[in-house]
C-alpha cells in the first residue's frame, strides 16, 4: 500500500514570489492555510517563521498571503485565487525549538514533511491531496484526507487519522489511534499502546501489527472477508450470515481495547 505524491510541483517554479518572516516565539497556537498549493512544512533556518510561495508568478499583494495575529493566535491565509492551479507550492520553515500547537490545510493540495516534529497538538487537513509525514510527536496527531490518503512514517501520541476512498499507512504508532476510512485499506503497526486502538473501513482490507507483551482486548470483526490472525490465544466465531468475528485477551493487564472492523474486507492480525 502506497500512498504517493502524484508530482513534485517544486519542478514548476524555482524562485518564490513572496516571502514572508514572522516572529512566533509568543505563539501557541498557529494555523496555516492554502488553496492548490501542496505544503511542504521544513526546519527553519533562523529563529523567524518563515513562509516562501510559489504561486505561478502571481504579483501584488491581494494575491500574497495574509496574516491575523494577537497574542497567543496567529492565522495565516492564502490570498487571492482566480483558478485551481496544483502546480503551485509553499514553503513552510518552522523554528525546530517551536512546540505549539500547529494546524496546516491545503483545499486541493497536498501536505508533506520528511523531517521529524514535535508539538503540543498537530492538524492537517486537504479535501483533495494526500498527507505524508515523516515523525510527529504530539499528544493528539489529526490527520483528514478525504481522498489521497494518508502516509505517516512514525507517530506517537494518539493518532486521529481519517480518509474516505484513500488508503491509510501507518508504521510506527506509540499511543493509539483512530483511523477510519471508506473506500481504502488500513495498515498499522503499533510498537506500544497506552489507550485504545479504533480501525474501520467498509470496503478495504486492515492489517494490523501488535506489540508483544502488552495487554490488550482484541475485537474485530469482517462481513464478507476472511480473518488471519497470528497471535495465540484468540478465538475465531462464525455467526449466522458469514460474520466473522475474533475475540480474545492478549499478554497481562492493563488491557487497551483493540476493535476492527471492515465490512467488504479481510483482516490480518500479527
Amino acid at each position: 500500500m502506497t500512498n504517493e505524491l502524484p508530482s513534485n510541483p517544486k519542478h514548476f517554479q524555482s524562485e518564490p514570489d513572496n516571502i514572508l518572516e514572522l516572529d512566533i516565539s509568543s505563539t501557541k497556537n498557529l494555523q496555516i492555510g492554502y488553496h492548490a498549493e501542496t505544503v511542504f512544512l521544513l526546519p527553519s533556518e533562523s529563529s523567524l517563521l518563515v513562509i516562501k510561495e510559489y504561486i505561478g508568478g502571481l504579483s501584488g499583494t491581494e494575491y500574497y498571503a495574509k496574516v491575523n495575529a494577537n497574542r497567543f493566535k496567529t492565522t495565516i491565509r492564502y490570498g487571492r485565487r482566480e483558478e485551481v492551479n496544483r502546480e503551485t507550492f509553499v514553503e513552510v520553515f518552522l523554528p525546530e525549538n517551536w512546540h505549539g500547537e500547529l494546524s496546516l490545510s491545503s483545499q486541493y493540495g497536498h501536505i508533506t514533511t520528511e523531517h521529524d516534529w514535535e508539538f503540543e497538538r498537530f492538524a492537517a487537513e486537504t479535501n483533495e491531496g494526500a498527507i505524508t509525514l515523516k515523525s510527529i510527536k504530539a499528544p493528539r496527531i489529526h490527520l483528514v484526507s478525504p481522498v489521497k490518503g494518508i502516509r505517516l512514517e512514525k507517530a506517537e501520541g494518539f493518532a486521529d487519522l481519517h480518509s474516505v476512498s484513500g488508503s491509510i499507512l501507518a508504521r510506527h504508532i506509540l499511543g493509539g489511534g483512530k483511523l477510519a476510512t471508506s473506500g481504502g485499506s488500513i495498515f498499522a503497526a503499533f510498537s506500544s499502546l497506552n489507550t485504545i486502538v479504533e480501525c474501520n473501513t467498509l470496503n478495504g482490507d486492515i492489517e494490523i501489527a501488535l506489540p508483544d507483551s502488552q495487554g490488550m482486548k482484541i475485537d474485530g470483526i469482517t462481513k464478507t472477508g476472511e480473518i488471519d490472525a497470528k497471535p495465540e490465544g484468540l478465538t475465531l466465531k462464525i455467526k449466522p450470515g458469514n460474520v466473522k468475528n475474533i475475540t480474545g485477551i492478549l499478554g497481562e493487564k492493563p488491557f487497551q481495547d483493540v476493535r476492527i472492523s471492515t465490512i467488504n474486507g479481510n483482516i490480518l492480525l500479527r
